[in-house]
């Protein structure tokens, strides 16, 4: 059998039958990666839509069933050779095929417990001159990765290939966690092309994740033409460089702008949903109290005993004896007193701090002199977070040298051009999503309700007169 014969299949509601090799099938079934089975990909986003109960198990394997595909599509064009030998070029092919495959399979494992909404509870990296890097999921991944159980599934892919092509084929746990960093082997043009895949404006991670969600979700606002996008990517060479880059056929324009926009309006209608968001900064919150040392522990045989069910246990102990934590555990939101527009001018910001400062003033004067001041964080939480570029495109023309363009191929003088030039939808779309919002616990959201419809008014008078 030859090596990349993948025997093993998972049926996935999403891309049908995922393929896997035996080797590949020994790291799935390793406790870490079956740890992803009991971390939610939008943690309590099934409070809004019931229906959103995947987890990053599912995604994970999407990813990697997309990024071969990929892959394998701007291969096909047949555009560029990684070598002049066409046996060698063929064992290349099928070399960053497999890295590919596993950055991708491997590229969530350090995912805390409710995937993003816990991702502020991760302790101090380090610190210089006062100022604290943290550590991210992505450096849980890598020490995950670099362990015992999945380090040993790699090491065996990586002895195959090495057996069956030779030395230059190795395929290490480094490898695999360097290309995903950006932390590339040997300042390597082709890992820097293999990572475009996986990290980018272009990227299999959003393309899966933007499929999966829409469809346990419910809605439809993250659909879009994945196979016209697939099947339009190519293989490109700047000028004055031999590197491979990834870019898009003239035809995929509109399926690259769909994708674009299928992200935005996910954005907008569920990742910042109003509810979602409360019970992402209301768990960050509470997580922060009940966590040992108020953080994850950073030792992999200890984190990885963290999953959603171990925390949802927590939160239903400590709700006995905290009203936050039993709003979480018996679904209470507290009420949004006020939302920005998705896209707030300079003015619509600076109204939200007048009725946050408003808000906590007239509360206290209301109050008798003898009576303790209250606590504005108890009663109120502030979202100032929900913010997002729709992408990271330079809309600027001419800058096919920049990471951050996406470059248009024409087949008829294969010529790049950017999707900044050859999209008014891509160029136009720059603004910032910004929502911040008050929330208000039951006591004192009528209260808060009547002070920001009485600044409300105010400012329609003023913008009245100003006319």
């Amino acid at each position: 059998m030859q090596y990349h014969e993948r025997p093993h299949k998972f049926r996935d509601p999403v891309h049908g039958f995922i393929y896997v090799s035996d080797l590949e099938k020994d790291i799935i079934d390793t406790a870490p990666f079956q740890r992803l089975r009991n971390i939610k990909q939008l943690a309590f986003t099934h409070y809004v839509f019931h229906g959103a109960e995947h987890t990053r198990f599912g995604h994970s394997l999407g990813v990697m069933h997309l990024a071969t595909r990929a892959f394998q599509s701007a291969i096909s064009k047949g555009t560029y050779e990684f070598s002049s030998n066409s046996t060698e070029n063929s064992a290349i092919i099928v070399w960053l095929e497999q890295i590919l495959r596993l950055v991708a399979l491997t590229h969530d494992l350090g995912h805390a417990p409710f995937s993003h909404a816990a991702e502020d509870l991760f302790p101090v990296k380090s610190e210089i001159d006062g100022i604290k890097k943290y550590y991210k999921h992505e450096d849980l991944t890598e020490l995950i990765i670099l362990d015992a159980e999945i380090s040993e599934g790699i090491n065996k892919i990586g002895q195959l290939f090495t057996e069956r092509y030779g030395l230059n084929f190795a395929i290490t746990p480094k490898m695999i966690c360097d290309i995903y960093k950006g932390e590339l082997p040997g300042n390597n043009a082709i890992f820097t092309f293999m990572k475009t895949f996986m990290d980018s404006e272009l990227d299999c991670d959003k393309m899966d994740y933007l499929l999966r969600d829409s469809f346990y979700c419910g809605v439809s606002y993250g659909k879009f033409d994945v196979e016209r996008l697939i099947a339009c990517l190519t293989i490109f060479k700047k000028k004055n460089s031999s590197s491979p880059f990834l870019g898009i056929e003239s035809g995929g324009i509109q399926a690259f702008e769909e994708f674009v926009l299928a992200r935005y309006f996910m954005f907008v209608q569920v990742y910042f949903h109003r509810t979602r968001r409360y019970f992402d900064l209301l768990l960050a919150s509470v997580l922060k109290e009940i966590l040992p040392n108020n953080t994850f522990p950073i030792d992999v045989s200890e984190y990885l005993k963290w999953d959603d069910v171990k925390v949802i246990q927590l939160l239903k102990d400590a709700s006995l004896t905290n009203n936050k934590v039993k709003g979480i555990v018996d679904r209470k939101p507290w009420t949004c007193v006020y939302s920005t527009k998705t896209h707030p001018a300079k003015e619509g910001l600076v109204l939200f701090d007048t009725m946050t400062k408003s808000i906590k003033n007239s509360l206290n004067e209301s109050l008798n002199k003898d009576t303790k001041p209250i606590i504005f964080r108890e009663h109120f939480i502030l979202d100032k977070s929900a913010d997002k570029l729709p992408h990271k495109i330079i809309p600027r023309k001419h800058l096919i040298d920049e990471e951050e363009t996406i470059a248009i191929v024409n087949k008829e003088n294969n010529n790049p051009s950017t999707i900044s030039d050859e999209s008014h939808i891509i160029s136009s779309l720059i603004e910032k999503i910004n929502i911040q919002r008050i929330y208000a616990d039951n006591e004192y959201a009528p209260t808060a309700k009547k002070i920001i419809d009485s600044l409300t008014v105010t400012q329609e008078e003023d913008d009245d007169n100003n006319e």
